[in-house]
């Protein structure tokens, strides 16, 4: 419909929607509930809204910086409070590593039990470990928990050597029967 119709339609039909007059005072009214409300505006800010925003946004950055603190890896942690241990902590596990390699390569029956066994405890001490670290980064007596972290790595390597002599030990006898059968 063109614009020219549409004012002819509404000449048209404007008596029959002008039947009825509002109630008495009703502009009275109206106009002192929109002068009530321009007053409450203009009289006060609100400022619940800029709050919110600002308590959205405290909270977003407080998440942010929570989770920021979990991405920092313990070692670089443990570094802060104390380099020796990091470096410290470098050199045992190489070394217990490659114990660990030579045990993985050990074959036989015997040898997978005493190497399983042997994982059970190091397990247990990686445990112990774990809770020696978090008591050092959580302000605990460095000099008492550094002792007993370079002690723990002590224990695991005395633990893998133990294996791999009784394993050698395992070796020597059966070389020694198999020679005493073959006579």
């Amino acid at each position: 419909m063109k614009e020219r119709d549409l004012q002819d339609l509404f000449r048209e039909i404007k008596p029959a929607l002008d039947r009825e007059e509002p109630p008495m005072g009703h502009q009275q009214r109206f106009l002192s509930r929109l002068e009530a409300k321009q007053s409450r505006d203009a009289k006060g800010v609100s400022w619940w809204k800029p709050l919110a925003i600002a308590a959205s946004v405290l909270f977003l950055f407080g998440i942010f910086l929570g989770s920021f603190t979990d991405i920092i890896p313990l070692g670089d942690r443990l570094a802060e409070v104390s380099p020796e241990v990091s470096n410290t902590e470098r050199y045992f596990a190489g070394v217990i590593e490659q114990q660990l390699t030579l045990l993985e390569q050990e074959d036989t029956p015997e040898a997978r039990k005493m190497v399983s066994d042997a994982m059970i405890q190091l397990d247990l001490l990686e445990a112990d470990y774990q809770k020696l670290r978090t008591d050092l980064l959580e302000g605990g007596d460095q000099k008492i928990l550094l002792s007993a972290i370079v002690q723990n790595f002590q224990m695991r390597i005395d633990l893998l050597k133990d294996v791999m002599e009784k394993l050698e030990t395992v070796k020597k006898l059966k070389v020694q029967e198999n020679e005493d059968s073959t006579l």
